[in-house]
């Protein structure tokens, strides 16, 4: 069954802002008598047989039907009144008898009646004013609502006529002076989404403004350019529809702004749709259902960020005041909150919400730009360490040796060395690199460094997606760790690399040998000091400041001890090298 509300009285408390407004009249009951006859245009005295109602709704029905209601008026006013009625349906009105206006054509089926206007403003004659009682007579027919709806609407009032005649503009000023604004910060963060800062909370933002939009024109529809009575059930659908959009869109907002897990997003998703679903159902009234499947959206916005505060998220707190403060209205009064204070508080709430979006953005290119400048100093400092004098120094010892005793091998590590220089010349200068490239220069330099040693480099690799992107330098930095800090002796020593694609993420696993670190028997002691050593220093700072130039904050490093072996753990956005340069942009765009 359709609940309906007092639409007059929303109009007044609608509009707060708007100083000295003029005094309302309402009648306390009306009359309804299911039958035509045109005597009823007059004032019944004995209503014994009529049906005596307040203002919830006209039970719905397709016969032509009566209404009589009593207006008080204790003193001649002193302008000009106005009447008016908001109804499902087409009338003719009567004051004291005197036929005053129509609305539409009423009719005994849809062929012969003329839909009238959702809301009707009518001028009283002001002879017809005086002081005492008067009765409005009204003739109704609403053949053209669905027989499935229980009640229509209904509600009339009588104040000053100029003040009706505005303040449907009035009420609508406030949202409306909200489009600007919201189509601008929409506009803007689809831009910044598209060209430079690919975050998904951007673009969810932006069509999250654009639905509140699409919302405040069909809201203010109804005042600006009334429409037919059989248009207000579609309406209502809409409003309705964009409610449960905007709900959602809430819910993902928070969801990627406080970067959930794929997991927890889908269930929060879920969360929201099904207890919409059974919202739609089970309530009934349009008002209510969009209402309630908004606030579906907001509870789980809270429950967000809530947990964002547990997990010492920056802004959840800021966030939840926000949101404290959207809703704050609903405790004052529920029936009106969307029509009335749903705008006003949004705006705050959306202004909020553009702010943390910008702190977020703010943070996130100096982190990229000091991320930047530690990557390039870091380079160099790397570079600096393989160029050293002693290493120089050692390298034209050893090709000096097997230029007198192995020429061919000698020739063999110069072809070698050149190799390794080659691709740090081409490789060094990139961002970024295709991972196939990255595994030729580390098996480059494993050749070159068993060429200088006794010890047998090899590099086992197992991969799906060798044009993936990735910054360079990265798995050669874990190999030079490695090697540095194990002090391999002799043997054969086999490193491994493996790739794994899970949706639209990589997990590259690096595995290094550390079972010839030493021959300490305290074992624990041994794992510790090992962990100490490779896990720190600066070409695991070079690899951090990589990852996050390239992949701000979608990426993740983990490294321990796993069954004597080293193991390093890299997760990545699966980005594909040749898409990459076609975009010709950055590889944090993408993201």
């Amino acid at each position: 069954m359709l609940k309906y509300q007092l639409i007059f009285i929303l109009f007044f408390t609608s509009f707060a802002t708007y100083a000295q407004e003029p005094d309302a009249i309402f009648a306390e009951h009306y009359y309804l008598i299911d039958d035509d006859d045109i005597a009823y245009s007059l004032p019944i005295v004995n209503r014994s047989v009529w049906q005596k109602n307040t203002f919830h709704g006209i039970k719905n029905s397709k016969n032509i039907r009566w209404v009589q209601m009593d207006f008080n008026f204790e003193k001649k006013p002193s302008s000009s009144l106005g009447l008016f009625i908001s109804i499902l349906g087409s009338f003719e009105a009567y004051w004291d008898g005197v036929l005053i206006g129509k609305n539409g054509l009423v009719g005994d089926s849809q062929h012969t009646e003329v839909a009238g206007l959702i809301d009707k403003i009518m001028l009283l004659p002001n002879t017809a004013t005086d002081k005492g009682t008067h009765t409005l007579s009204l003739r109704i027919s609403n053949q053209r609502v669905s027989s499935e709806v229980d009640y229509i609407s209904f509600t009339s009032a009588i104040t000053e006529y100029d003040y009706l005649i505005q303040l449907p503009y009035k009420k609508a000023s406030l949202p409306l002076i909200m489009t600007s604004a919201l189509l601008l910060i929409a506009l803007y963060s689809l831009i910044v989404f598209i060209t430079s800062y690919r975050q998904p909370s951007y673009l969810i933002f932006s069509i999250l403004c654009l639905s509140i939009l699409v919302l405040i024109f069909v809201e203010s529809w109804r005042g600006l350019m009334p429409y037919p009575y059989d248009w207000q059930i579609p309406r209502l659908q809409i409003v309705l529809a964009l409610s449960c959009l905007i709900s959602l869109l809430f819910t993902c907002f928070f969801a990627w702004f406080f970067k959930l897990s794929k997991t927890n997003r889908t269930i929060w998703l879920a969360f929201v749709i099904c207890l919409q679903a059974v919202l739609l159902i089970a309530v009934g009234g349009y008002d209510n259902r969009s209402l309630y499947v908004f606030l579906v959206g907001v509870f789980s916005a809270v429950c967000i960020c809530i947990k964002a505060i547990i997990t010492q998220q920056a802004n959840a707190k800021l966030m939840v005041l926000g949101l404290a403060l959207f809703i704050a209205p609903i405790f004052i009064n529920s029936y009106s909150y969307m029509d009335q204070y749903f705008f006003l508080s949004f705006a705050g709430l959306i202004f909020l919400m553009l702010y943390t979006l910008a702190q977020t953005m703010s943070a996130s290119t100096k982190q990229l730009e000091q991320s930047k400048i530690n990557a390039s100093r870091l380079e160099l400092e790397l570079v600096k360490r393989n160029l050293q004098p002693h290493f120089i120094l050692n390298t034209l010892t050893a090709v000096e040796e097997w230029i007198e005793d192995s020429p061919a091998t000698a020739v063999k590590f110069i072809h070698a060395l050149a190799d390794e220089f080659r691709f740090m010349a081409q490789l060094s200068a990139k961002k970024i690199i295709n991972l196939q490239d990255e595994i030729d220069l580390c098996r480059s330099h494993l050749k070159v460094m068993t060429y200088r040693s006794n010890i047998n480099y090899s590099l086992r690799v197992d991969i799906s997606h060798p044009n993936n992107c990735i910054p360079p330098g990265i798995i050669l930095t874990l190999i030079e760790n490695a090697i540095s800090h194990n002090h391999y002796q002799q043997g054969h020593i086999t490193f491994f690399f493996e790739q794994k694609i899970i949706n639209n993420t990589q997990y590259l696993t690096f595995i290094v040998p550390i079972n010839a670190i030493t021959h300490n028997s305290n074992k624990n002691a041994t794992q510790e000091r090992t962990q100490t050593k490779i896990g720190a220093g600066i070409g695991n700072k070079y690899i951090a400041a990589r990852l996050n130039e390239s992949f701000s904050n979608q990426w993740s490093l983990l490294q321990n001890i796993e069954k004597q072996q080293w193991v390093t753990k890299i997760s990545t956005p699966l980005i594909d090298y040749d898409d990459h340069r076609a975009n010709n942009s950055n590889l944090k765009d993408p993201l």
